[in-house]
């Protein structure tokens, strides 16, 4: 990725782009008045843009912009503050202390919620293998403000690492993690769904397999919990037991773990 600023760019601004870039290991390039598109024509790259209010990320073959925002998980949380259910605190049975691990971190929108609901006590790592993905999420679960505080405390508490969850697995410790969770990109897609639309093109298209699995659950201290579209056979294919509600277009599955 290239880094570079918006176009009307301050030395405030300029020095912003270059500690991100140093950061992350990327290459700024000062913007010189040329468009986005012109600079992923001339770099071959996708490009980040450090703007003044917040940063986003322009894929190299794609024309949509990707910003952070928390979603979904607004609404969400909004509704565990006034003591509804959640349906994944429920799934995963989380409680304060408990530690989760998201496999499938894209913008995090579960993570914050998992977040909230473990605590300050708890602990929340996610993975995510597409290095646009993971830096706007790493960026914006550390700067976003949403304007209510047990949820921007809740993102501050999330762990990011850029990686592949079957590497990441592997080489973690046996029951490390009370609960490992997936949300892999539904094999049947559901239309209804924009708010993920943009960073459809961006997630990993990896699916899920025995052997990731196996070490989800030589991870898992209690259970995994997979997320994905009613009518996927991945359920039955792993052993989960599928959490069905009528008319809704995804479920949750759980595999408890036997110690």
């Amino acid at each position: 990725m290239i880094v570079t600023t918006a176009g009307r760019a301050t030395s405030q601004l300029v020095s912003q782009a270059k500690k991100l870039a140093n950061k992350y290991g990327l290459t700024y390039k000062e913007r010189n008045g040329v468009s986005v598109e012109t600079m992923k024509t001339l770099y071959h790259d996708s490009i980040v843009v450090v703007g003044n209010e917040q940063l986003f990320i322009s894929p190299l073959n794609d024309n949509e912009k990707l910003f952070f925002h928390p979603n979904l998980a607004m609404v969400r949380a909004r509704r565990i503050l006034k003591g509804e259910v959640d349906l994944l605190v429920e799934a995963a049975r989380l409680d304060e202390g408990m530690s989760f691990l998201d496999c499938t971190l894209g913008l995090a929108s579960d993570s914050i919620i998992a977040s909230i609901a473990v605590g300050e006590s708890g602990l929340v790592t996610g993975i995510e293998g597409n290095p646009l993905l993971y830096l706007l999420a790493t960026e914006g679960l550390s700067t976003f403000s949403s304007g209510i505080e047990i949820v921007d405390q809740g993102m501050r508490r999330i762990k990011t690492v850029h990686s592949d969850h079957f590497t990441f697995l592997k080489q973690a410790e046996s029951n490390s993690y009370d609960v490992v969770y997936f949300d892999p990109m539904f094999q049947t897609a559901i239309d209804e769904s924009h708010g993920i639309n943009p960073i459809r093109s961006q997630a990993i298209k990896e699916n899920l397999t025995e052997e990731i699995i196996h070490e989800a659950k030589r991870v898992a201290k209690k259970r995994v919990v997979l997320k994905d579209h009613w009518k996927s056979e991945r359920f039955a294919k792993y052993g989960f037991l599928q959490l069905k509600r009528k008319t809704a277009l995804f479920h949750y599955g759980v595999l408890e773990i036997e110690n």
